[in-house]
């Protein structure tokens, strides 16, 4: 089950440095300079073949990159960001449009009312950290492409999720259980599947299937 699931969404090292153009002690290099994310899960094996000519062990390390971060190096290589300094800013830049243009909608303005506190914890804090996570390749478990932009929003639908669900099911109006239902299913989007061993610890199983189960199914929505 999770070879199965990291197979469907990752690749092996290898083939991930393979399809991004590079060789993977080039790919090393770019981790180390802090330019692209680490891998996302690392996998320790000891294969055992038998067949009627031999037995075979083969022990093995496996390191598995989200198949969409390539995007991300290719456009570090399009742009010739070569530090660390020039990489931050790039993503910065992407994740504070996205930001920008969730502020300016209708959702947005919905949502801070229904749960005030939110906005404020978009701080300065939190840009070191989502950075520092970017890197070591954690986004690329919660979300399906670990894009800036789909980090961002993977953020915000936690929070606000997490803010309008601290009560009573019962508490929260009719208009403020559409709201929610429609930020669960934004955050449906935009969030990872996870692999199997992972999902009931995972923010999918607080933030959408638990929250389904017990603030929108209920009351006809989902």
């Amino acid at each position: 089950m999770l070879m199965t699931y990291l197979y469907a969404n990752f690749h092996d090292e290898p083939v991930f440095a393979a399809h991004a153009g590079m060789s993977v002690p080039e790919l090393h290099t770019h981790i180390a300079r802090r330019l692209c994310p680490d891998a996302s899960y690392q996998v320790e094996a000891n294969w055992q073949a038998q067949s009627f000519v031999a037995t075979h062990s083969e022990p093995r390390t496996y390191r598995f990159h989200l198949r969409d971060h390539q995007h991300w190096l290719r456009q570090i290589q399009l742009l010739g960001i070569t530090k660390e300094i020039g990489a931050r800013r790039h993503f910065q830049v992407r994740y504070g449009a996205a930001r920008d243009a969730f502020l300016s909608g209708d959702l947005w303005q919905r949502l801070t009312r229904a749960a005030p506190q939110v906005p404020a914890a978009f701080d300065a804090a939190r840009d070191e950290a989502t950075w520092d996570y970017f890197l070591q390749g954690f986004y690329g478990v919660c979300t399906r492409d670990g894009q800036p932009e789909t980090i961002f929003l993977k953020q915000a639908g936690v929070m606000f999720i997490e803010a309008m669900t601290s009560g009573d099911p019962q508490a929260l109006s009719p208009d403020d259980r559409a709201l929610l239902a429609q930020v669960v299913a934004l955050l449906d989007r935009v969030e990872s599947d996870f692999a199997p061993h992972e999902v009931a610890l995972s923010s999918r199983q607080r933030c959408i299937i638990d929250v389904r189960a017990r603030f929108l199914r209920p009351f006809g929505l989902d």
